[in-house]
This record gives C-alpha cells, structure tokens and sequence, in this order.
C-alpha cells in the first residue's frame, strides 16, 4: 500500500507516517522503482494500531515502549493500567471544571441579582459579599 493509500485509510497526513519513519515508531518502507514508499501488510496494521493509540491521547514515547512491551503480552495489561490511570485523572478533571462552573453560576446569578437601583459600578453579587454600596448611582 502507497503512503497516501494508508493516510488516508488513517485519516492522518502523508507528514504525520513520515515523521512516524523519522522517530522509529514505523520501519522504513519499502521503496517501488518509482521510488513510492510500499508499505506491507504487518506495517499498515502497526499503524493502525499507533494512530489507535494516539487518539486515546497517548504521546508517542507512550506508544514506542507499549509497542516494544517485553514479553508482548504485556501490552494489554500495561495498555489497561495506563487507561485506568488516565480514566481516574480525567474524572478529577471533570469533577474540578463541575465545581469552577457551579461556582461561575453562582456568581453570575448572585450578580444578575443585583438591584437595578444600585450602581453600576457594584459587583458585590460577584464577590458574594454584603451590599456595601447603598443605592450609589453612577
């Protein structure tokens, strides 16, 4: 299979499998008499396998050692393990925005609140404090 055959399968660029070739991750192609690079069987299944993992957001130094897993049927459990940990850190992020945005509703509502016949220059709902500007308009 030719290099864009295999991009576009992919759907990455031709640049991304040649820097893939440049860093070690993919072997060297094989070349055609036109000079095209041929990509066999074992090598389009590699790459499917590492474009997988990078759209689980894995970095490519990630990829090279599950791919290099000694004894190969390692890379499952490792693959698992990393998952695992990446699931617990996204769950605390998502906890983390959750609360930011509870507390941006709060204050976004506590500040909508505020009396037309205050100043405009009252933010108070905002702070989450007592009213300490008494009616002042302007």
């Amino acid at each position: 299979m030719r290099i864009g055959e295999l991009a576009a399968i992919l759907q990455v660029s031709t640049k991304t499998l040649r820097h893939y070739e440049r860093i070690g991750l993919l072997p060297k192609p094989l070349r055609a008499e036109n000079g095209y690079r041929y990509y066999p069987e074992e090598v389009v299944k590699l790459a499917q396998k590492i474009i997988a993992l990078r759209q689980l957001n894995l970095s490519l130094d990630t990829i090279r050692d599950l791919l290099q897993a000694e004894p190969e049927d390692t890379m499952r459990e490792r693959l698992l393990s990393i998952m695992d940990e990446r699931r617990q850190e996204m769950s605390l992020e998502i906890a983390v925005m959750q609360g930011r945005q509870e507390d941006l509703e709060a204050r976004f509502l506590s500040l909508i609140q505020t009396p037309a016949s205050k100043s405009g220059k009252c933010i108070c709902g905002l702070l989450q404090e007592s009213c300490s500007c008494d009616g002042e308009k302007g």
